[in-house]
């Protein structure tokens, strides 16, 4: 990274974040950044001396939408000649310099790997943070972007991610997502993902282990057993299935099958049929018949996922599935996206009532927006529950709670410890 481009003369900085959490991350980590040279955060871009927006690839919508709140910057550049604009992400890296000759009021281009020296990221509020393991993929599914703007995996030194977690442990936190495009392949020299998962354990004053997102591939016995295990751990995770149909799994190189992760599926929620599992499909790939459309659905019946976000396939230029010949019209795969929705929406219905009755922690994140005199805390299985207020309550507490009822696909829960 160009230091002297984001100097601190630059007083008031402004960041725009699309995509997923490791975008987050890094936003994270780029604040930390300007702060240390004494940057301060503006309120919004329009008191910004410097906006930087980071982007997202894996989608071409992602880029598009991306692009347009660029182009709504531009007449904040005309009003202040001052202000610099700078794209970071994944779409830095991918389109490169020709964001210059579409958007020629740009100032600076950023990929991810031109600020992976930036000091390791911090809170994504008091109690919770992010901590990056892992950048890269080595998978090169057929659909998907990533591997060609972010590169080949990477993995964090063990004693880097074990110092940076009791730094975060120290400033209040309780609760660490593990970040990475394909988590659970991390592997530093002979260290396993699941041996990493028992040191983060060992951490003095962690009470919640998270990480995201893992791929089928890597889910071997000895991570199976601790997730089940390890009571730090919170029973829940973001697995992507993307397709029902082998066929469809084959021609995205997505390297398993239907029915290895529904023995994912299935060993996870063995003792425990609530352990929440979220994930991601996509709908009208190249070539997909109406028969492997219909074993997604059969596979949303069978794993039965707490959610899921559903995308209808769009092209992604500079990947091989872009080149396939598509046979289906957009009407066509709108329509089978919205049988996705309809059939989960259901089920995530189905799941959360299941938990009428429970007893459960939840961890206090906020005032409910909606009443002040209610708070709204997640379950270990990654479900929004929201209590009545109680006066000590506090963000980040843990709260023993019983699950009451559902209103939409939120949980309704009474505080058992008041």
């Amino acid at each position: 990274m160009q230091v002297r481009l984001l100097n601190s003369f630059l007083l008031n900085y402004f960041i725009i974040s699309y995509g997923c959490q490791m975008n987050e991350y890094d936003s994270a980590r780029l604040a930390a950044f300007l702060e240390f040279q004494g940057a301060i955060p503006a309120i919004n871009a329009e008191k910004a001396d410097m906006i930087l927006v980071n982007t997202c690839s894996v989608r071409a919508k992602a880029e598009e939408s991306a692009i347009a709140r660029i182009r709504d910057l531009k007449p904040l550049k005309e009003r202040n000649k001052s202000l610099k604009i700078g794209v970071l992400g994944c779409m830095a890296k991918n389109r490169g310099e020709s964001l210059f000759k579409d958007l020629p009021f740009l100032d600076f281009v950023l990929g991810p790997k031109d600020y992976g020296e930036l000091p390791a990221a911090k809170l994504a509020n008091n109690y919770s943070a992010f901590i990056a393991i892992q950048s890269g993929c080595n998978m090169k599914c057929s659909y998907c972007i990533v591997p060609y703007v972010r590169g080949m995996e990477q993995y964090r030194e063990v004693d880097s991610v074990l110092k940076e977690i009791e730094e975060a442990v120290a400033n209040g936190v309780s609760e660490v997502t593990l970040l990475g495009q394909t988590v659970n392949g991390y592997r530093y020299k002979g260290l396993s993902f699941a041996s990493l998962l028992r040191r983060v354990a060992d951490v003095k004053g962690i009470e919640r282990i998270r990480f995201m997102s893992p791929h089928p591939k890597h889910y071997s016995g000895e991570l199976l057993e601790i997730l089940l295990c390890e009571p730090k751990i919170a029973p829940h995770v973001h697995l992507p299935a993307q397709s029902g149909s082998n066929s469809i799994l084959k021609k995205m190189k997505r390297q398993y099958t239907r029915e290895n992760y529904l023995s994912i599926v299935e060993a996870l929620r063995s003792s425990n049929s609530l352990y929440g599992i979220t994930t991601d499909i996509i709908c009208g790939y190249p070539g997909e018949t109406e028969e492997e459309f219909e074993e997604t659905l059969s596979l949303l019946r069978e794993a039965k996922f707490d959610s899921a976000f559903t995308f209808a396939y769009s092209p992604r230029e500079g990947t091989p599935s872009a080149l396939e010949k598509e046979f289906l019209s957009e009407k066509q795969k709108k329509a089978r996206l919205q049988k996705i929705i309809d059939l989960q929406h259901s089920i995530t219905l189905e799941r959360a009532k299941l938990m009428i009755g429970q007893s459960e922690k939840i961890l206090l994140e906020k005032l409910s927006r909606k009443n002040s005199d209610e708070w709204v805390g997640k379950t270990g299985n990654f479900k929004r529950v929201v209590v009545k207020a109680q006066p000590n309550f506090r963000e980040g507490m843990y709260v023993d709670c019983v699950i009451e009822g559902v209103k939409g696909h939120t949980l309704r829960g009474v505080a058992s410890q008041f």
